[in-house]
């Protein structure tokens, strides 16, 4: 038997995962259970589908009780070594679960050639259970697990490889359904010029394969060209801990790029410090780079060319420079600085997204000389906020997260801002941080009561990421998490005491009583706090609520898709001719308009096999006095069929 550390992902995957924002693994569990997976999840959309194609349908959260053998793949050594990998010990899996299904056959509205194209607008995917602000480093994950081989004609989800990073992923600034203009190398589709990364990955494989991408990625789904539905499972992941050493298989202290990069820009001071974080390093900037000599005034006129991607070296290479001669306290490297920093937080300005990035962690880099200049623009992008209060983060807020504990200061004094968006920016800093900001906690605290629903929002999510002391943060979201009439801002306290898991105890009478909150979220991350804390106490408050919450999962005979009567035993069909008038003698009947019958094939005197015209099959048995036609969809007869 494999254990989750030999499953652990190697750093050249982790590179991978973080600039491309992805890795897939393969799930060793036997084909039957996926097979199994299949067939369920097939007759669940069946059984509320009628034969002209209606699905009226979907699981939505309860797929996983309803199909429990899912839990053996998410459970599989080399899916939770991934998952670790990359979120660390103590993840926990987010209440809300979906099946998306891609019908055989679909087509986009409007579209009936045969053209590939995306099945809905290329976006990034919202919070269940109420918004959350996204973040740079990876706090959350989805995991994208297909019951069956799934190649690109059967239309996997797709993605825009390192999009986790950006706001706007198109240059014109338009989100409509998107065409693909051709195909690229290593499988990928090619978008046309507005967008920033015109690179689309499928998500497709091989039987067991499970994709684990960034919560912020682009994604779409492609049309499926084949008569086999594509059923994908979504499941969303968050990280509990703060990093402070690698979760995987770690062999490299220092960033390298990937080996394979599909991104079409330099963000190497972005991935430095991702990687650094997830290192858990103290220097979030750490390098081996060689001593760089940099032109200071050649760079910062760089950062004004019309070349993107001269400006996005220029603050590349601004921030490094400042990074290895953090330790040099000479007056030339001070004055440096000054002149660098103001031209830096010009770039935050820069109409390029990619550049802006850059000099956000750029000033990072730089620390304590960019701090005040970067406060001073909390309120730089107030429209933004009000349009999207809690997912739109300013670009200084950003940079101010990334100077950490030199920052910590001017972020408390910005709590206490009169402006909305600047409280409200200055707590999400504040929790990007982590532990390094615990001086800030009795000004969330506070904040907790704000006139703004955003800001509460932001100071409970930091809370939760501080932790520390718990002495303050338990009793304050314990507060938060009793009011019955503010059900989202409880939800974000429950995921704030599931954060803080072994040390909340103190929470454990009101997690108790959250169980009957009338939000399910609020229910399923309650009850995913108590696991955490996992003493006696905390589990014996949830053992109730999972008793009454539990599923049964009874084995019932598969249901035909539609049952003809006959009058007796002599007007059962002998053989295809007669099998096909019967079928089309009752769709008219019943004015069901069912496709032509293109094969029928007769594997004993009551049982025939049926293909109509639009590619689905059914199985035609006799039984008593009545025809039954069943659904063939079993996963590997059809890969089998239309590989």
């Amino acid at each position: 038997m494999t254990t989750v550390k030999q499953h652990l992902l190697n750093d050249e995957q982790i590179r991978h995962f973080i600039v491309n924002g992805y890795v897939n693994v393969t799930a060793d569990v036997p084909t039957h259970i996926h097979e199994t997976i299949y067939d369920k999840t097939d007759e669940l959309f069946a059984s509320a589908t009628d034969f002209r194609g209606d699905r009226q349908h979907n699981p939505l959260n309860n797929i996983l009780p309803l199909v429990p053998e899912l839990q053996i793949v998410l459970e599989s050594p080399e899916v939770r070594g991934a998952l670790t990998s990359i979120l660390g010990n103590g993840y926990v899996m987010h209440p809300h679960r979906h099946c998306h299904p891609n019908f055989a056959g679909s087509t986009p509205s409007g579209k009936e050639d045969d053209e590939e194209r995306l099945m809905m607008p290329l976006h990034k995917d919202g919070h269940a259970g109420g918004k959350r602000p996204r973040h740079r480093t990876p706090r959350w994950a989805i995991l994208f697990y297909y019951p069956q081989p799934c190649l690109a004609e059967q239309g996997p989800t797709c993605i825009i490889p390192g999009t986790q990073y950006v706001r706007e992923f198109m240059l014109d600034g338009e989100h409509q359904r998107h065409e693909i203009h051709a195909k690229g190398g290593n499988g990928t589709r090619r978008l046309s010029e507005n967008f920033l990364n015109r690179n689309l990955v499928p998500m497709s494989g091989e039987l067991g394969t499970v994709w684990i991408m960034h919560f912020d990625m682009v994604h779409s789904f492609l049309q499926n060209y084949i008569p086999l539905n594509r059923y994908g499972m979504k499941f969303v992941f968050m990280r509990t801990e703060q990093p402070t050493a690698p979760s995987w298989n770690s062999e490299t202290s220092m960033w390298q790029p990937p080996e394979v990069n599909h991104v079409p820009y330099d963000a190497e001071i972005l991935w430095t410090y991702i990687w650094n974080w997830m290192s858990g390093k103290a220097d979030l900037y750490e390098t081996d780079r060689p001593g760089t000599t940099v032109d200071i005034t050649s760079a910062i006129m760089a950062l004004k060319t019309d070349d993107p991607n001269e400006r996005m070296k220029a603050a590349n290479e601004l921030g490094f420079w400042r990074s290895l001669q953090a330790k040099t306290c000479s007056k030339k490297v001070r004055t440096d600085a000054a002149a660098v920093v103001p031209a830096l937080v010009d770039a935050l300005g820069d109409s390029y997204e990619p550049v802006r990035r850059n000099a956000i962690y750029a000033l990072g880099a730089i620390g304590a000389p960019a701090v005040k200049p970067l406060a001073d623009a909390l309120d730089s992008e107030k429209e933004a906020f009000d349009m999207e209060p809690i997912l739109h983060i300013c670009d200084a807020a950003h940079g101010l997260a990334a100077t950490g504990a030199p920052a910590v200061s001017e972020l408390i004094t910005a709590l206490q801002d009169e402006r909305e968006n600047v409280r409200a920016s200055a707590a999400y800093a504040l929790g990007e941080m982590g532990p390094v900001a615990a001086e800030a906690v009795d000004t969330l605290i506070v904040l907790l009561r704000d006139e703004s629903e955003e800001v509460r929002r932001h100071a409970t999510s930091a809370l939760g990421m501080i932790k520390v002391p718990v002495s303050k943060t338990v009793p304050a979201l314990v507060e938060v998490l009793e009011d019955r009439e503010d059900t989202d801002l409880a939800f974000f306290a429950a995921q704030a005491l599931t954060r803080i898991g072994p040390d909340a105890t103190e929470a454990i009478p009101a997690l108790r009583e959250a169980l009957t909150s009338e939000s399910a979220y609020v229910r399923g991350f309650s009850s995913e706090a108590l696991g955490r804390i996992g003493t006696a106490e905390a589990l014996q408050a949830l053992v109730p609520f999972l008793r009454t919450a539990r599923w049964f999962n009874y084995v019932k005979k598969t249901m035909p898709a539609f049952s003809i009567e006959l009058k007796d035993a002599k007007s059962a069909p002998s053989d295809a001719d007669s099998l096909t008038k019967l079928i089309q003698e009752w769709a008219k009947q019943k004015d069901i308009p069912l496709p032509e019958t293109e094969a029928i094939s007769q594997d004993s005197d009551t049982q025939f096999q049926v293909t109509f015209s639009d590619g689905r099959q059914v199985s035609a048995r006799v039984e008593g006095n009545v025809l039954n036609l069943y659904r063939k969809t079993r996963v590997e007869a059809g890969f089998k069929t239309y590989r």
